[in-house]
């Protein structure tokens, strides 16, 4: 047996090296960004920065922005996978990032529940994440430990290379794994940049059973790194409970084992404590004499030095004295803001750079935005960006912010890899033929050959499937809906990823007319995730229905009312809270207007959502005044209870 070279200690498991002994690289994939809203920023001021006014569907992202928000940075919201996500910011990034803060689902194998709430009650229910959060709680991982060791160490890697090499980071996780994430961790950042381990406290519950009572878990691990010798604390005081009233120090060494350097205290000679001597230099001494912070005992002779009274505190391993988590969301593992404020003080200074890439709640990203640092953060989550969004929106003067996502690039880059594609030597016909009949697989439809606007059946419904990189338009559906009359076909189901702004109401007219029963379908994005194939979640939901009309109170002025909304998924809403619905706007948790929509950038140009303290949702808009006449189109975006968005055109004429 050939003998073995061992020369370190390692956490190794299947997948981290290649066949040939060389270590696994991390997937660095650069794809661009489409910024699908822009928040609290005016059309006017966005475009008076802009040089290329050329409309699309969605603004690319350039990067081009300052560092600081007086030079134009905006804050990032992202929609997306984070793995993709961080290796296209390396781009522009790369160790510009001041801090990174995450709590990454951890690897219990148990879905979180997230709390969804009716129209105007408080009163809400739970669902599993797989349906509000699509794969980011999921905490399922196919193959186990080896598979969630690949998964967090190839995260990490990213992330310190987003690092600024006087960076840190906080990685948060739990008992059960903590100490394999603590040695991933090590090789990554490397061992000797560990800085510490702080307990931070979490919610919990005596639990007793079969005559057992066992020790409840109280905290979680906090770990600690620094990415280079160059990283520094900015504050590590906090405030006192009480502050420590001033009081006399004993200041000579009563050990008696160090002896010099002697020092002097109106002529008596004193020797200072071990380690003490350069704090008190004769000088020093002198000086606190003469102020009168230095004296000798007047009962024991003895030397003393004045504290002075405290508010503040240094910091240790132990932050239990406030709480880690929070519950203002009803999301499932909220973050305090409390911590978040101590973790941003502690390693950040104003107009620092601080991400968060499994962004959850949005704690970091609030905290962030109210101590005056820019932030990015991410989230695979749909339910996950709509929340964020909302809890930044309730921040009294925040920020204009981005919501961006990868859309169309992030698909072509799935497809590429899953099918071949241009990513391999397969012809491009091969790669959609075997997409096509993917999704038609986890629709549960059957292939249909010889048609051009047609792919599958399912039932007595033909399938047409949309493309990856293209939204589904009014005359593609207009095509399949004519081979469908000549087929003598009277239903058709159109799959799609994303849509032509307003086409719903029409093409589903259009379709009656003739004769043709049209369901349009979103395609799910847990398609594109590797544990969410095959599974019983999987749902493909009908498009909402949404009606909005404009109204004109005067002249030049205009408002918009929601006059109808229907959710097709309202199966996943239990039958107790079905019985509360008392009318269709109890489905709406959120609705916002762009007033010129140019099909770009959606801009928040009105806005109404729900929170937890005020449920109540206006239905019509306050007035928008138009400086001058002419044709306009609005844009109606309604996002559901479930966080799914709908949107409808409305074009304006303006005399």
């Amino acid at each position: 047996m050939a003998k073995i070279d061992v020369t370190r200690a390692e956490l190794v498991w299947p997948g981290k090296y290649n066949e040939d002994g060389t270590l696994r690289e991390v997937p660095r994939v650069n794809l661009p960004f489409q910024v699908i809203e822009t928040v609290n920023e005016s059309r006017a001021t966005r475009e008076a920065k802009r040089i290329d006014l050329q409309a699309s569907l969605f603004d690319f992202y350039e990067g081009k922005e300052g560092d600081t928000f007086e030079d134009g940075w905006k804050n990032k919201l992202i929609w997306g996978d984070n793995l993709l996500v961080m290796g296209s910011l390396l781009e522009k990034f790369a160790g510009k990032i001041d801090l990174i803060y995450i709590d990454p689902p951890f690897f219990t194998g148990v879905n979180q529940l997230a709390t969804v709430f009716l129209g105007e009650g408080n009163t809400g229910f739970e669902k599993e994440a797989s349906i509000t959060e699509d794969v980011a709680y999921r905490n399922a991982w196919r193959d186990g430990a080896p598979s969630f060791m690949t998964w967090i160490r190839d995260r990490l890697s990213l992330m310190r290379d987003l690092l600024k090499p006087s960076g840190m980071i906080f990685i948060r996780f739990d008992q059960y794994w903590s100490h394999s994430v603590k040695l991933i961790a090590d090789e990554v950042f490397g061992r000797d940049s560990f800085q510490n381990e702080i307990a931070v406290k979490r919610t919990f519950k005596n639990v007793t059973g079969q005559g057992r009572v066992s020790i409840p878990l109280a905290t979680d691990s906090l770990f600690l790194y620094f990415r280079t010798d160059q990283s520094r604390f900015v504050n590590t005081l906090v405030p006192r409970e009480k502050t420590r009233p001033g009081f006399w120090r004993r200041m000579d060494d009563s050990s008696g084992v160090r002896r010099p350097p002697e020092r002097r205290i109106h002529g008596k000679v004193f020797y200072p404590p071990p380690g003490k001597h350069f704090k008190f230099s004769q000088a020093t001494i002198d000086n606190k004499i003469a102020d009168g912070k230095v004296r000798l005992n007047p009962k024991t002779g003895k030397p003393e030095y004045w504290v002075e009274e405290s508010s503040v505190k240094p910091l240790n391993s132990n932050w239990t004295d406030i709480p880690g988590y929070s519950f203002t969301t009803a999301y499932p593992t909220e973050n305090s803001e409390v911590l978040l404020q101590r973790v941003i003080e502690v390693a950040s200074r104003p107009n620092a750079l601080v991400a968060d890439f499994f962004g959850g709640s949005g704690t970091t990203a609030a905290v962030a935005e109210k101590l005056g640092r820019r932030w990015i953060t991410c989230d695979v989550g749909r339910f996950s960006t709509h929340t964020i969004r909302k809890r930044l929106l309730d921040i009294e003067n925040c920020r204009p912010f981005e919501v961006l996502n990868l859309g169309k690039y992030e698909r072509q880059y799935w497809q590429g890899v899953t099918f071949g594609g241009r990513n391999d030597k397969s012809p491009a016909e091969k790669a959609l033929y075997e997409y096509l009949a993917f999704i038609l697989k986890l629709y549960g439809a059957q292939p249909v050959a010889g048609l051009e606007h047609l792919h599958g059946k399912k039932g007595k419904a033909m399938v047409h499937i949309g493309a990856v990189d293209a939204p589904v338009t009014i005359d593609e559906i207009g095509n399949a809906v004519a081979e469908c009359t000549k087929l003598m076909q009277d239903e058709l189901h159109v799959l799609g990823w994303e849509w032509e702004m307003g086409l719903q109401n029409l093409v589903v007219t259009e379709a009656q007319k003739e004769g043709v029963k049209l369901t349009l379908l979103q395609i799910p994005r847990e398609v594109m995730e590797q544990q969410a194939v095959g599974g019983d979640d999987l749902r493909f939901f009908e498009l909402a229905y949404l009606k909005a009309t404009v109204e004109k109170p005067q002249e030049l002025a205009v408002q918009v009312r929601l006059k109808d909304f229907v959710i097709p998924n309202s199966e996943l809403i239990p039958d107790e809270m079905q019985d509360k619905v008392t009318k269709w706007s109890d489905y709406i948790d959120y609705w916002a207007v762009d007033w010129d929509f140019r099909n770009d950038t959606f801009m928040q140009g009105w806005v109404a959502y729900r929170t937890r303290k005020d449920r109540t949702l206006p239905l019509t808009t306050d007035t928008k005044d138009y400086k001058r006449p002419g044709r306009y189109r609005a844009l109606v975006k309604v996002i559901d209870i479930f966080g799914n968005d709908t949107s409808q055109a409305l074009d304006i004429e303006v005399n």
